[in-house]
């Protein structure tokens, strides 16, 4: 089923430090603030490719109706926050945690009613009678959201993988930036769409 999204919660911290930005380039101080700035794109551009989300962040769905199994089109899965529905009264109830189950043996997670349960029928036909929030990213921020809290982190060789496919796009852009040159810049490089192929999930 389609799914309506958007972010609630973009994360405060992005995946890349400046010092890892310029090793992989060879730049130097003048332009690490250019550099910085690219970072945010990249890491949008690889998560739109792959369905993988690199850093905390939490997103809301919405959906006209319950299927028996929604499953969530990123990964990876934090938490749920939150599963509601418009009822007949027209207001937004909460169901409780205890009446659903979080199956996450995949790519990516399903959600389904807990055993022998079913999902309660909705009041309204309407896009969002169905609204469900979560967090997802690989990593989490620590010190007030400055740094990425090394100790938390949800599969790091796939971590690593998709921050090198993030530092060759921002590398291929920092050095191919001016209108003329010799490439097409609406393309990207072929190890970053390696890597984003590799690390993709299947985005229903």
């Amino acid at each position: 089923m389609n799914m309506l999204r958007k972010v609630i919660q973009a994360p405060t911290i992005e995946p890349i430090t400046i010092d890892e930005l310029a090793q992989h380039t060879n730049a130097d101080d003048d332009h690490y603030d250019y550099l910085k700035s690219l970072v945010p794109r990249a890491r949008k551009r690889f998560e739109q490719r792959t369905g993988r989300l690199l850093v905390e962040q939490t997103w809301q769905f919405a959906m006209p109706k319950f299927c028996n199994q929604i499953v969530l089109p990123y990964t990876p899965l934090r938490s749920i926050s939150s599963i509601k529905y418009i009822d007949k009264l027209g207001q937004l109830v909460t169901i409780d945690p205890a009446e659903y189950r979080i199956v996450d043996h995949g790519l990516t997670a399903t959600i389904t009613p807990k055993l022998g349960g079913n999902w309660p029928a909705v009041g309204f036909k309407v896009v969002d009678a169905v609204q469900i929030e979560c967090v997802f990213g690989h990593a989490t921020s620590i010190n007030e959201g400055t740094s990425i809290d090394a100790s938390n982190i949800i599969d790091q060789d796939k971590y690593e993988l998709s921050k090198q496919a993030i530092m060759v796009l921002v590398a291929d852009w920092f050095r191919n930036r001016e209108d003329t040159a010799p490439v097409q810049l609406y393309d990207m490089p072929n190890a970053f769409k390696s890597i984003a192929n590799e690390l993709a999930v299947e985005l229903l």
